[in-house]
């Protein structure tokens, strides 16, 4: 039942009324309302399967709700979450405190004292560290009360403690640390970002040397350069608002050489007169502007800053006794307006340097997702985007019947084999071109797309099922199969084994997995319980799988050998559950059957 707060907070706000009506989220309270956040900062497209690697919220989780690494494995984001039923002043700062004992456990200590539900998402993050292929490492405390100093205190100690862990165990890392919190005003902030790219509508007039402009079909640019003393101002009146259309915010600064905010303070500070030849500029988003030749002034009516986001942040928060050597600084800046809101879409989407174009943009149009979309639509209760994006509201409101393009890309490669590909590497799927064309086949149907992806959506739902049951009711058996789905990348290996062992399971021979489909019109859940009686039986010998999930699917020769080791209990055990696996073989069909 909705509480009163709940309910108070929907009414009078956009972004808990969207955050009400998501069914699919309140499936894992009380952890929804940082999934909501994850989706909205981060990304996420899939809700259920980002919640299954990324969630550690356990009574023995040692203060953390979520270890998320992005698939670039680039960011580390370390959260705690809380949802009070009632209005208060502030969120309990024990709870942000709490995320100091989270990343002690995260980054120190032996592994094999760290406990298991962590042990995991641990293991992940000392390997990205270790490879120095992380640069962001983020703290988040969510919550849906009025944020407070105190909390934000107990949060700066726990950007020290981090900065202190990767000092020590990661010396060779170039990490930027933060923490923020994000209450209820942050989150309205965050989703009207995911809607309107410009938050700060204000007119504003800037001192300009003179500029050119450029017009096309239904927008205009005019380029100059402006002052950062102008910059610095406009900081200090909006902060972060002024980078509405940009996906995250300010990172913030470390002060050692490697930290890009820190060089260009000091680049602001020690050549001021140069910055405007050593920086790359910032694009000015606005809702219209007006140019006066005869006072050298453009008058922007709205300001969002859609590249140059940390230029903005780092000349921002520069020290008043800084300001003076700013007088005479400038940077290059293009005026942005435009009337077509799907060309303005693709301004926010391709001139963000901190929003990048995603790979899947680059394979929407090809004719295997081409083909794919249109095979969908006979699809019942589906829906399939094939990399096109449907805009800005796409990191809220989600609908129920759509396969997202990571899951169905995930599915895909651990279905045909490389579970360590869908869970390490989602982006190469898209990005190589040999890789591509080896998942997505041209030969690759809609209907072989749910018979695999329903695969992963029911591996999900019995990972769920047997976290849901109290470790003190828990049979020998469900424990260790709750040991083995706490570890990162398991569901991905499942399917993975699964597929591998079908011909088992159908009792005949398959010349062509690609061709497995189920009989008939089946919609994508009506597929995922199909495959829940072959799964009650099977999943008794995840132990089997547990040495391949101890580096989170990188060991290649790991994965190989424990899918084998269940193929071989599957096989073993055939002549004894005809039942179920009967059952599903008579569902099921493919090519040459």
């Amino acid at each position: 039942m909705m509480s009163e707060l709940a309910q108070e907070l929907g009414a009078a706000r956009p972004a808990f009324a969207a955050y009400n009506s998501r069914e699919d989220l309140h499936t894992h309270d009380p952890n929804a309302l940082l999934l909501f956040v994850a989706e909205l900062r981060l990304g996420v497209d899939d809700v259920s399967l980002f919640a299954s690697n990324a969630l550690t919220d356990h009574s023995n989780d040692k203060k953390c709700d979520m270890v998320a690494v992005t698939p670039e494995r680039n960011k580390v984001v370390v959260a705690q979450g809380y949802e009070a039923l009632t209005n208060k002043d502030a969120a309990p700062a024990n709870k942000a405190s709490d995320l100091n004992t989270a990343v002690s456990w995260l980054l120190t200590g032996p592994l094999n004292e760290v406990p298991e539900k962590l042990r995991s998402a641990a293991t992940e993050v000392r390997a990205a560290l270790n490879d120095k292929l992380v640069s962001e490492f983020e703290i988040w405390y969510v919550h849906n009360l009025p944020t407070s100093k105190n909390v934000q205190g107990e949060l700066n100690q726990a950007v020290r403690s981090a900065e202190a862990a990767l000092a020590r165990y990661f010396p060779g890392a170039d990490v930027d640390v933060r923490a923020v919190e994000i209450g209820r005003d942050q989150i309205d902030t965050d989703y009207q970002q995911s809607n309107a790219p410009i938050l700060v509508n204000e007119s504003r007039s800037f001192s300009v040397p003179g500029g050119f402009e450029v017009r096309g079909s239904g927008w205009k640019a005019y380029s100059t350069a402006i002052r950062l003393a102008d910059i610095r101002e406009l900081w200090a009146n909006h902060g972060v608002s002024l980078m509405s259309p940009n996906v995250r915010d300010y990172l913030g600064v470390v002060k050692k050489s490697g930290n890009i905010n820190h060089g260009i303070k000091e680049t602001a500070r020690s050549e001021p007169n140069n910055f405007a030849i050593y920086n790359n500029g910032i694009t000015v988003l606005t809702n219209d502007y007006v140019v006066d030749l005869a006072s050298n002034t453009i008058v922007a009516n709205g300001v969002g800053i859609v590249n140059g986001g940390q230029t903005t942040g780092a000349v921002g928060e520069m020290p008043a006794e800084d300001v003076s050597e700013l007088e005479d600084a400038r940077v290059m800046a293009p005026f942005v307006t435009c009337t077509d809101p799907i060309v303005l879409d693709n301004i926010v989407r391709y001139n963000n340097t901190q929003n990048k174009v995603e790979a899947t943009d680059f394979r929407s149009g090809d004719g295997v997702q081409t083909r794919l979309r249109q095979q969908f639509a006979d699809v019942p209760d589906a829906e399939y985007r094939g990399g096109r994006r449907g805009g800005s509201t796409d990191a809220i409101s989600r609908s129920r019947s759509l396969l997202s393009d990571s899951s169905v890309a995930q599915s895909l490669a651990a279905f045909h084999g490389n579970p360590n590909l869908a869970y390490n590497e989602t982006r190469t799927i898209w990005e190589s071109d040999g890789v591509y064309a080896s998942i997505f086949r041209e030969g690759l149907s809609a209907n072989h797309v749910v018979f695999s992806q329903s695969l992963l959506a029911a591996v999900d739902e019995a990972k769920r099922a047997v976290a849901k049951i109290p470790e003190s009711g828990r049979t020998d058996t469900q424990k260790k199969q709750a040991q083995f789905f706490s570890t990162r990348g398991s569901n991905h290996l499942v399917v993975a084994a699964v597929a591998s062992c079908l011909e088992t399971i159908v009792g005949g021979p398959i010349a062509d997995r690609y061709s497995l489909r189920f009989k008939g019109k089946v919609s994508p859940t009506q597929a995922a319980t199909k495959w829940k009686p072959v799964l009650d039986v099977v999943l008794a010998f995840t132990g089997q799988l547990s040495d391949a999930t101890d580096q989170g699917l990188k060991s290649r020769d790991k994965v190989t050998g424990a899918i084998a080791n269940f193929t071989a209990m599957v096989e073993a055990v055939r002549s004894a559950n005809t039942g179920p696996f009967d059952t599903f073989a008579a569902a099921a069909e493919w090519d040459g059957k």
